[in-house]
């Protein structure tokens, strides 16, 4: 049987309220305050995973009690401790790696510095959640009737790990990229390692309204694109977590389709004994990173720090679809999107160009 590990957090205050529902009557930074000196702690068990070549896989899902915006508040020093204890409660479970979910995966040079002191390999799924990211794109880009080659492609979080590699595998194949993030000095930095002609260099979350296609993936604790920054049939890839696409845009914007980070289907009868808020058998992509590693014996710190190549990317892709783990179709803000859904939008989109 092979084992893993996943790190995950409180989403937002109501994630804790939603566990503890006497926190529903204090206030939000004295629950903080409790949290901050909460141990890492497992929170559920996942069973049944089975690959298409029969590996079986076991998991932990383990707890890192901060809030999303405590991983940049707090020392960093400090919160890279704290999610080192958690691979040590992981490696005392039994698991043999494990995964860094969503601001875990952040601090300490995305994971490099947990990497170096934890006793078991670790990743930050990053690479896997690119693969999966840009083939949900391409297909609700077709859906959407978006010519891949004649679009202009905004990324929101360019000069991030996953921001950064998606502009490089996905340059060439556009007509033009606007890359978008909150320093300019790192934007400068991003301009030596993306140099594909077609790319622009910006902080204006304005030029978004000259986008086909978005993919937004920053560390942002809140909403940061709202119903009006966007262009009339424009598909946005949401892969942050908490989100970075308003909900205001799926009730405001009948001519947009937003679709959630690549969601891929687990093999076997898996149960995480936990609510992601998605179907039996589904995953998050950076946790189906860490599955795949555990499934293919595969137990190394693949993706970690800044720098993801394309290389890896193929590579856990592979290796994903060689052990039955595929995209599990579109989803938006945690629902089905069926064909009829995107027929609408584009039939409005069509309605609102005119």
């Amino acid at each position: 049987m092979e084992t893993f590990a996943f790190l995950i957090h409180p989403q937002g205050f109501e994630d804790v309220v939603g566990k503890y529902k006497i926190t529903k009557h204090i206030n939000e930074q004295v629950v903080a305050m409790v949290l901050k000196h909460h141990r890492p702690f497992v929170i559920s068990e996942i069973t049944g995973i089975e690959s298409v070549l029969g590996v079986k896989a076991l998991g932990w899902l383990i707890v890192v009690p901060l809030l999303p915006w405590q991983f940049s508040s707090l020392e960093e020093d400090w919160v890279v401790e704290k999610i080192w204890k958690a691979t040590e409660v992981a490696a005392k479970e039994g698991a043999k790696i494990v995964g860094l979910g969503a601001f875990t995966a952040i601090p300490g040079r995305n994971g490099a510095d947990v990497a170096k002191m934890a006793r078991i390999p670790v990743t930050t799924g990053n690479s896997y959640t690119i693969g999966t990211g840009i083939e949900a794109l391409k297909l609700a880009a077709e859906k959407m009737s978006i010519d891949l080659k004649m679009s202009v492609l905004g990324i929101v979080g360019a000069t991030g790990s996953i921001g950064k590699t998606c502009a490089q595998i996905l340059g060439p194949q556009v007509e033009k990229m606007i890359l978008i993030g909150r320093n300019q000095d790192n934007l400068t930095a991003l301009a030596l390692q993306v140099t594909d002609q077609n790319a622009r260099f910006t902080t204006d979350l304005n030029r978004l309204a000259e986008c086909d296609l978005i993919i937004t993936v920053t560390s942002a604790s809140d909403a940061i694109i709202n119903p009006k920054m966007l262009k009339t049939g424009a598909v946005v890839l949401d892969i942050a977590r908490p989100r970075d696409v308003s909900e205001l845009v799926s009730r405001e914007r009948d001519d947009v389709l937003v679709i959630d980070g690549g969601i891929v289907e687990i093999p076997g009868n898996v149960d995480f004994h936990f609510n992601f808020g998605l179907p039996p058998n589904q995953s998050w992509a950076c946790m189906a990173e860490t599955i795949t590693l555990a499934l293919e014996k595969k137990y190394q710190s693949f993706t970690i720090g800044k720098d993801i190549t394309k290389a890896q990317v193929d590579e856990i892709s592979e290796d994903a679809k060689k052990h039955g783990l595929k995209l599990a179709g579109l989803r938006s803000f945690e629902k089905k999107i069926s064909e009829n859904d995107i027929k609408y939008i584009a039939r409005h989109a069509h309605r609102n160009r005119k």
